[in-house]
């Protein structure tokens, strides 16, 4: 029997923080990802773009734009591979991915909860670079910054 993906949804079942500088680095900043109220609709050719554009950047990294069926909603999955290429013709595993669910109906973006519980930090700066260049959330002041808001 296959188990169902446990997905958390984006500003809904968590939140994005980063700490930053102020000020040429003098003071601590808070910053949260929030989506944007004047978002427009994410599309397929959207996330064809994005990916084409992280594949001429990053051609070593295999970034991949696939289709995942989820609790019966059809999902489009930013992801890279799993596993990397050594030179001598060997794999290695790959630490440093973090998928992102897109629900284009809805217009929801989903983490799967593993990455948000294990790699918390990196979930973060995934979704900040992606939501923030696909102009769905942009990242907005929240006053002096503390590591016990941003976890």
């Amino acid at each position: 029997m296959k188990r169902s993906m446990k997905l958390m949804e984006f500003y809904k079942n968590f939140k994005v923080y980063m700490i930053g500088g102020s000020q040429n680095n003098r003071y601590r900043a808070l910053y949260e990802l929030v989506p944007r109220s004047d978002r427009k609709q994410i599309t397929v050719k959207d996330l064809e773009n994005y990916v084409e554009r992280l594949r001429s950047k990053h051609p070593d990294k295999e970034f991949k734009l696939n289709i995942r069926f989820v609790d019966g909603r059809k999902l489009y999955v930013i992801s890279r591979s799993s596993y990397e290429r050594l030179p001598d013709g060997s794999k290695r595993r790959v630490y440093d991915r973090v998928p992102i669910y897109f629900d284009l109906e809805a217009q929801k973006v989903y983490v799967p909860r593993w990455y948000v519980r294990n790699r918390r930090k990196l979930a973060n700066y995934i979704l900040m670079r992606t939501l923030g260049s696909l102009g769905y959330a942009l990242m907005e002041y929240r006053g002096g910054g503390s590591l016990t808001e941003a976890s």
